[in-house]
């Protein structure tokens, strides 16, 4: 399939999806971010659908769908969608007992329903916002701020997160996340104009010897409910040879806890399908507190975190920044590999329904499919999936 130009690509969309599709930048950053106008994903998606969907997000690592919610969009649309870009994983916060399950103590057990995040959702404002029937999946995170709300309750904000990508600290990371939007924020009523102000995040996320550059570019972070992205295959692009070269033999040991041994992964991920360079994961730990650094290996905790540093101040160069705007209806899709992302500050309790941030998440591992259902084996599900997850057969049937 020949993706060369945007003008190869607006005929294989057209082509495979009718002559309603077509395709447009995210922002002004023409290398990271398409939106793609006309395509069903309540439709089951031919092989070369598939790959040609896969293929766009390999190149340009954020993509996104717009007005799904046209069609009856439902979770497990999204599920199954997510299958082609590698197996969904079951979310830890689904269940009663993850952590106790983890260390083998007590068989796993799914949240009751009393508990589940849907049904707390539906009580912040039930005349007029509910969740989506089949949002109860064990591989959906629901990130909203209705649980807690409603319209007796005094509003609150929590200050934005760090940079990262998602669960990197795992032998296998996860390759693509991807958001279904039922409720964005409509509100901009903060004194500068936007749905929040920009308060401090809570401290022990970066180390407090961080240059003063690394911080503002840190902190430089939307006010309107926005997904934060950085590419860090154009910013690995845009690097001399030397540097390239330099980083190419770069190897990267994470582990969960200070003192355990951990495993090494290079740097420099090399994309199988493209062979295009990026870095993975550039940064000193993305879970801040809870985390364990990663480490350059060969360099003390000092040179990896000086080290570090450097390549995300790089990364988070304004060209190679973009901002996504959540819209409802919207299905919008990541590079693990290939951005990190950031979560912006945000109202966490609301007393109003049009201050509701309400979008499912699905993230997956392994491999792309352009057919499903996937074929993964058993034992990489066992030794990869925690806990082993598949999603239902009726998710695949038309």
């Amino acid at each position: 399939m020949n993706l060369e130009s945007i003008a190869d690509i607006e005929l294989n969309l057209k082509r495979l999806f009718g002559e309603a599709a077509s395709t447009a930048p995210l922002g002004s950053n023409e290398r990271m971010g398409r939106r793609i106008f006309g395509v069903d994903l309540t439709s089951l998606l031919t092989e070369e659908q598939a790959q040609l969907i896969i293929s766009l997000l390999d190149r340009f690592k954020v993509i996104s769908f717009p007005d799904q919610g046209k069609t009856r969009f439902r979770v497990r649309h999204l599920e199954r969608l997510a299958n082609h870009f590698g197996a969904p994983i079951p979310h830890p916060k689904n269940y009663a007992n993850y952590i106790d399950y983890k260390k083998k103590k007590v068989p796993l057990a799914l949240l009751p329903i009393d508990r589940q995040t849907p049904t707390l959702c539906n009580q912040a404002f039930p005349e007029t916002l509910q969740c989506l029937d089949d949002a109860n999946s064990p591989a959906v995170y629901i990130v909203t701020n209705l649980v807690g709300s409603g319209p007796d309750k005094e509003e609150e904000i929590m200050g934005g997160l760090h940079w990262h990508t998602d669960i990197e600290f795992e032998p296998t990371p996860l390759s693509t996340s991807m958001f279904y939007v039922q409720a964005a924020p409509t509100t901009r009523n903060s004194p500068e104009g936007h749905w929040v102000e920009n308060i401090p995040r809570e401290t022990g996320f970066y180390h407090p010897d961080s240059a003063a550059d690394l911080t503002e570019r840190r902190n430089d972070l939307p006010l309107n409910g926005e997904t934060a992205y950085a590419d860090t295959a154009a910013a690995y692009a845009d690097l001399p040879d030397d540097q390239r070269d330099a980083l190419d033999n770069i190897m990267i040991r994470r582990r969960l806890r200070k003192g355990d041994p951990g495993w090494l992964i290079p740097l420099v991920y090399v994309n199988p399908r493209t062979g295009e360079k990026s870095l993975h994961s550039p940064i000193w730990a993305s879970r801040g507190k809870n985390i364990a650094p990663a480490e350059v290996d060969g360099m003390s905790d000092d040179e990896s975190r000086l080290f570090f540093d450097r390549l995300e101040a790089h990364i988070l160069k304004t060209k190679y920044r973009y901002d996504h705007v959540h819209k409802p209806g919207d299905v919008t899709i990541w590079s693990n590999f290939a951005t990190v992302h950031n979560a912006p500050p945000a109202k966490s309790i609301i007393n109003r329904p049009e201050d509701a941030r309400l979008m499912y998440r699905i993230s997956c591992k392994g491999e792309p499919r352009y057919s499903l259902p996937r074929d993964d084996d058993d034992a990489w599900v066992n030794d990869n999936i925690l806990p082993p997850y598949r999603s239902p057969a009726e998710y695949f049937e038309a």
